[in-house]
């Protein structure tokens, strides 16, 4: 497993053993539940003095989202070929109390974007540039991420993933957030050169775009 610390939170991968009690606090606690693992993927564990806190699960990003091709300003080409240097948070679930910790769910935000891409590039060989992620604006503010500097990007239609290439209407537009896993990580999407740590993550088959 690879983890880091510092200020007292660590962060690491599941281990294979704890596969089955991550997939059921996600199961019995998460407000949309379970996710399945599509593409590269990372299920990681915080802990706080040893104490697990958190689970995170980290996957492949949306193939098309309107506010954020256009903020990035890239071609349908690049977003094709680059998919990949976008990840996404599919869940986070926190394990303690609200206020048990005071501001724990922006501390971890704000170090897993710090640690993510160097996890990511000792799991798959690539850096990402990107993470988004989305918040149910019926239930949750999105404060946290917020505070982690984390940017909002409008909201979505209100639309779920059907089976592998369609989407079916849910009534439930999310809200949009995205940030950069590095300072320039927006201009380099639509760069014509990328850095060598993340492009083995632009090899996406771009054909019929």
């Amino acid at each position: 497993a690879v983890e880091t610390s510092g200020n007292s939170l660590v962060i690491r991968e599941i281990e294979a053993k704890e596969l089955a009690w991550f997939d059921k606090q996600m199961g019995q606690y998460h407000y949309l539940g379970e996710s399945r693992a599509v593409g590269d993927t990372l299920r990681l564990v915080v802990l706080f003095d040893g104490k697990p806190v958190a689970l995170q699960m980290w996957g492949s990003a949306a193939y098309r989202l309107k506010d954020r091709d256009s903020h990035i300003g890239w071609t349908a080409t690049q977003c094709a070929q680059r998919q990949k240097l976008m990840v996404q948070q599919r869940r986070f679930l926190l394990l303690v109390e609200r206020g048990e910790y005071p501001n724990l769910a922006s501390r971890i935000l704000a170090k897993t974007v710090r640690v993510l891409p160097g996890m990511w590039f000792d799991r798959f060989g690539y850096e990402p540039l990107l993470a988004e992620t989305f918040t149910d604006i019926e239930i949750y503010e999105g404060t946290c991420y917020k505070a982690a500097g984390w940017l909002a990007l409008g909201h979505t239609k209100g639309y779920s993933r059907h089976r592998a290439d369609f989407y079916v209407p849910n009534d439930r537009p999310k809200k949009l957030w995205i940030k950069e896993l590095r300072s320039d990580a927006v201009r380099l999407l639509r760069s014509p050169e990328l850095p060598e740590e993340c492009s083995k993550g632009a090899e996406s088959n771009a054909d019929g775009v």
